[in-house]
């Protein structure tokens, strides 16, 4: 776009120059002075499209931080609501189903989101979306609000932002390959790592400060003397809900400043056509050793990973150490401030050459540190290993996202994308049920060598029997071949 506007620009300009050496003077000044006017417009129309193009990157990552803001809110009061003991006070088998409800909606309709993400204007449904997804947790703020919260309406909850969910997830993450590639027309050096990258760092600061905000629902905290000394909280869950919904809301704001999504038009409509293009992206997956190794990978994480995050780390914060959702709170902020960390250093490095690799290890040590949670340890040493399985998260989520959106079709990224994210979507149901009958089978320490063996055993079978573990990164190796 930008170069075919600068070769516009270059002939007009020529254009005028050789008008002026007309032999017919009037003639000649005339011309001269309307392809001057028309060269300032294009030149005035170019530097408003570069700078159009430009603050769609920040708007895109003001969209990510807007969805997992509210993420991070929803990561403490989800569980609050349903263990804590100043509401409905469950037990860990009702937290499982409940995240089951919240995770299934995406295993039902995250396909068929897939497919609308491609043939609908990306801009368009990310703003449908976010206003919709405000409605769930203005509806759980009015149940409180009347001393009505009960568990059928936390159900309905979790099956409403589910479902939304499954449609946002693979519109959102397909807009960044547009974003990048818009952005490198005009001179950016912003790789698809590093866009990737970027995207991930602002999901975990979103979540961090979402969890932050979130862990005064129980507890007033006094600020430091250097900061004026006022203490901040209790904040009612009501009025966390209520700013939930107002994050989830003001995204829609944010994606007014993307550009139009580019849909991709199909020869055909309905059911039929809808079902074909979920087998089209399918076949794909499953024709690349890569993207299938990889969605492999993400169920593997779902129920091994995700069930202990969800179900046994929080009924470990009530059960071992006693507190309530400012423990919840600390446990998350400490993951997803390692998960941050790692992704900020990631940033520093745009072309890393073993990305599959650097994955696995990653995956081996948040793997290995679970297996540390089943002794008794001080708190701060139980956050500290919650802390260096935020480290692999971090690693983990932005090479596995890179490693797809380089290796699928651009033509069905978003139906790859869903795939990818099924993969995830589809392990976490099971895996949140099933830890949460075995912790309260076993206790919430035994069970940690359950999501630990089950990862280990998944990690050595990609190393010898996918080619991740011996992959190069797209992006290094073009960086490689153009400097021979």
């Amino acid at each position: 776009m930008s170069g075919d506007i600068d070769k516009i620009v270059d002939e007009m300009a020529e254009r005028a120059s050789e008008s002026v050496t007309s032999p017919v003077s009037g003639l000649s000044e005339a011309l001269g002075a309307g392809a001057s006017f028309i060269v300032s417009a294009t030149h005035w129309r170019a530097r408003r499209l570069r700078r159009g193009v430009k603050i769609e990157l920040p708007a895109y990552l003001a969209v990510q931080c807007s969805w997992f803001m509210a993420f991070g809110l929803q990561l403490v009061l989800f569980p609050y609501l349903i263990t804590g003991r100043d509401h409905l006070n469950l037990d860990g088998l009702a937290l499982g189903l409940a995240n089951m409800a919240l995770s299934l909606p995406s295993v039902i309709f995250l396909l068929i989101g897939g497919v609308v993400a491609e043939r609908a204007d990306g801009r368009r449904l990310l703003i449908l979306l976010h206003l919709l997804a405000g409605v769930p947790a203005m509806f759980l703020a009015f149940a409180i609000a009347r001393g009505q919260l009960t568990y059928p309406a936390m159900i309905l909850y979790a099956l409403a932002i589910g479902t939304i969910g499954a449609f946002m997830m693979p519109a959102r993450d397909s807009i960044v390959n547009e974003v990048v590639s818009r952005r490198s027309r005009v001179g950016s050096g912003v790789t698809l790592q590093l866009g990737v990258t970027l995207a991930t760092m602002a999901q975990f600061l979103a979540q961090i400060a979402g969890l932050i905000l979130a862990g005064y629902a129980d507890k007033a905290t006094r600020m430091p003397a250097w900061l004026g000394g006022f203490s901040i909280g209790p904040i009612s869950a009501e009025t966390l809900l209520i700013a939930q919904g107002a994050a989830l809301a003001s995204g829609a704001g944010f994606a007014l400043m993307l550009a139009r999504g580019r849909p991709i038009k199909s020869s055909g409509k309905g059911v039929g056509s809808t079902l074909s293009a979920i087998l089209d992206g399918l076949r794909a997956v499953q024709a690349d050793p890569k993207l299938w190794a990889m969605t492999t990978l993400m169920f593997g994480v779902g129920v091994f990973v995700i069930g202990s995050f969800l179900v046994v780390l929080p009924i470990i914060n009530r059960d071992v150490y006693h507190f309530g959702s400012s423990g919840i709170r600390d446990m998350f902020v400490t993951f997803w401030m390692g998960a941050f960390v790692s992704s900020a250093v990631l940033a520093v490095f745009k072309r890393i050459k073993r990305q599959g690799r650097l994955l696995l290890v990653a995956q081996f040590v948040a793997s290995a540190s679970i297996l540390m949670m089943m002794g008794t340890v001080p708190h701060w040493m139980f956050l500290g290993i919650v802390f260096a399985w935020g480290l692999a998260a971090g690693i983990s989520i932005a090479m596995s996202r890179s490693i797809v959106q380089d290796s699928a079709p651009k033509e069905k990224l978003a139906r790859v994308l869903s795939i990818y994210q099924l993969g995830f979507m589809a392990g976490a149901p099971f895996g949140a049920a099933l830890m949460g009958a075995l912790v309260d089978w076993f206790g919430p320490q035994k069970i940690a060598v359950v999501p630990a063996g089950g990862m280990i055993l998944l990690i050595v079978w990609m190393v010898f029997f996918t080619p991740v573990w011996n992959m190069k990164g797209t992006a290094w190796v073009a960086h490689h071949e153009g400097r021979k």
